[in-house]
C-alpha cells in the first residue's frame, strides 16, 4: 500500500493545480461622484479646496479634476469671498474669510448644474508646552527597534467634547503611512496633563529618527465629526486580512442642496485649529 501514497499526493497536487478557473467580476459602473477635499483653519491662509471626481474601482488612473466650479467660503462673522482656481481643481482663498476659535464656516460648490454645501466650526484648541525626542534601543521594555521616538507634553483643556489630531513631519514631510494617522478623543482623559504621549508607533514603521533630524507636531483640534470620519478613513485604510469586514463608504459632510438628485459627494470639509512646536534631534 505505501507505494502508492507518493501517486496519491502527486494526484492530488495536479488536482490542486489543475483546477484553476478565471472569474470576469462584472463590476457595474456609475456616476462619477464629487470629491471635496479642503479645510478652514485659524492660521493665516490662503485656505485650499481640492474637487475631484470618482474613477472606476478597476481603472488605475488619477482621479479627475473637476475645473470651472464656483466655490464661496462664508463666515459667521458675515465675511464671505468666491475662491480663485490656481490650477485645475484646486481652488485657494484670498484673504477675506480669516478662521477664529469658535467661528462657523460654510463652503458653497456650484459645479454641472449642482448645488453642494458644508459647514464645519474651529474648536478651542490644544495646548502645546513641548515636544520631546528620547533614544530608545531594542530590546528595553516596550521598544523593539533602536531610534529616537518624539513625545507631546501638555493640558488637556477641562470639559470633555475635545477631538485632535497629531501629525509628525520629519524634515519638512509629513509621516502619511496609515499607522500615522493619529486622531483621540479626551472621553477617558478630560483634564490630564500629558507628560509624555507617544507619537510615534512602536515599532517605527519607516526608518527610525535620528541625529540631525528636523521634527515638527502639528495638533489639530477636530470636531466631533470630522474625528469619527478620520476614524472611519483609518479603519478603512487598514482594513485587511481574511476576515476584514467588507469595504465601506466614510462619513461625509457634503451634501447636495436638492435632496432628489442622484448627484452626491464624498470626502470633507474640514475645520480645525493648530498649535506646533518643532525641535531639532541633537
Amino acid at each position: 500500500m505505501k507505494r502508492f501514497l507518493p501517486f496519491l499526493g502527486l494526484a492530488a497536487a495536479l488536482g490542486l493545480t489543475g483546477c484553476e478557473d478565471v472569474v470576469d467580476l462584472a463590476v457595474p459602473r456609475t456616476a462619477p461622484l464629487l470629491v471635496v477635499d479642503g479645510a478652514v483653519t485659524d492660521q493665516p491662509g490662503p485656505y485650499v479646496v481640492k474637487l475631484t471626481s470618482t474613477a472606476p474601482y478597476f481603472e488605475n488612473q488619477a482621479t479627475p479634476p473637476v475645473t470651472g466650479a464656483r466655490l464661496v467660503l462664508s463666515s459667521s462673522d458675515g465675511p464671505q469671498e468666491t475662491l480663485r482656481e490656481q490650477r485645475p481643481g484646486v481652488y485657494v482663498s484670498g484673504g477675506t474669510v480669516r478662521g477664529r476659535v469658535g467661528g462657523r464656516y460654510t463652503l458653497a460648490i456650484e459645479t454641472a448644474g449642482e448645488h453642494y454645501q458644508a459647514e464645519t466650526e474651529l474648536r478651542r484648541p490644544l495646548p502645546v508646552d513641548s515636544i520631546r525626542a528620547e533614544y530608545h534601543r531594542d530590546g528595553e521594555p516596550t521598544y523593539t527597534r533602536d531610534g529616537y521616538y518624539i513625545y507631546y507634553y501638555g493640558q488637556e483643556q477641562a470639559g470633555k467634547g475635545d477631538y485632535v489630531r497629531f501629525k509628525v513631519f520629519r524634515n519638512g514631510v509629513l509621516r502619511n503611512e496609515p499607522a500615522d494617522l493619529q486622531v483621540r478623543s479626551d472621553d477617558l482623559v478630560d483634564g490630564t496633563y500629558f507628560r509624555g504621549l507617544l507619537l510615534t508607533t512602536n515599532p517605527d514603521r519607516g526608518t527610525p529618527f535620528a541625529k540631525g533630524d528636523r521634527v515638527r507636531v502639528e495638533v489639530e483640534a477636530l470636531t466631533a465629526d470630522n474625528y469619527y470620519f478620520l476614524n472611519e478613513v483609518r479603519t478603512q485604510l487598514n482594513n485587511g486580512g481574511l476576515f476584514a469586514p467588507p469595504p465601506a463608504n466614510v462619513r461625509t459632510n457634503v451634501r447636495n442642496l436638492n435632496a432628489n438628485s442622484p448627484q452626491k459627494a464624498v470626502g470633507y470639509f474640514a475645520g480645525y485649529t493648530v498649535r506646533a512646536d518643532s525641535l531639532v534631534i541633537r
